[in-house]
């Protein structure tokens, strides 16, 4: 059986001579392996799905449970991403994280939506890196039910000035008359930073503060839903 698809792809590893097997997350069936036969030779057709970040509508066969692409119609590459060495880890973490967070074949209209526009925005448009994807992170959590109230003190609802504390069972920030034992503080000028970016604030010039805004999502992803992105590590090093 032949069917259609509008994918990306997330990652893809050599098998055999000249093939590859790709990881895509597909609008219509979630995140799904797909067979690329001969995208590793030099006149391949359909080499640019093999590539990460490759935006296509595929034919897919399918035959006992398994998909192998027949024919593509590349929409984006994002070419620019690959020009920039901060655009590039950016958009590996943003892909690692789908790739993480997703069950293989369960559909998420909603993430699809968040990453392709994640992905234009971080090839075509003028905007940080660093903060674009911390909105990004801040999106898919909310997408995915992991999401933060950044808005003010989640447990007495006042306006958080000062001390903040992070409490990963309730999903919030909280001020110290708030905080629970065990509830860790972390920097005001950072909890400061993550709120004006969720609010779609991405004009914010502080690297640091930027970096400590992807550092917290580090602790947060590993934490909440035990995931440990290697690209954003080397991000946050840079």
């Amino acid at each position: 059986m032949n069917e259609k698809v509008n994918g990306i792809t997330l990652r893809a590893v050599n098998y055999k001579d000249s093939d590859k097997i790709l990881t895509v997350f597909a609008l219509e069936k979630g995140k799904i392996t797909v067979g690329a036969k001969g995208v590793r030779k030099a006149n391949a057709k359909m080499k640019q799905i093999s590539e990460p970040f490759c935006f296509a509508e595929s034919m897919l066969a399918e035959k006992s449970g398994r998909f192998t692409v027949t024919e593509i119609n590349s929409f984006d590459a994002f070419y620019p991403i690959r020009c920039d060495i901060v655009k590039y880890y950016a958009g590996m973490t943003a892909l690692e994280l789908t790739d993480a967070i997703l069950p293989d074949r369960l559909e998420s209209a909603g993430h699809f939506v968040l990453l392709v526009e994640f992905l234009k925005k971080l090839a075509y448009k003028p905007i940080n890196p660093v903060n674009l994807l911390v909105k990004f992170f801040y999106d898919v959590a909310l997408e995915h039910g992991y999401s933060i109230n950044l808005a003010s003190c989640g447990r007495c609802g006042e306006v958080i000035e000062e001390k903040v504390f992070l409490s990963l069972k309730d999903g919030c920030c909280v001020c110290e008359g708030c905080k629970k034992q065990g509830e860790n503080g972390f920097s005001i000028d950072t909890y400061k930073y993550l709120k004006r970016v969720s609010e779609g604030d991405l004009d914010i010039k502080d690297k640091e503060t930027a970096k400590n805004g992807l550092r917290f999502f580090a602790y947060y992803f590993s934490k909440v839903i035990s995931v440990n992105l290697k690209c954003l590590s080397t991000l946050i090093e840079m």
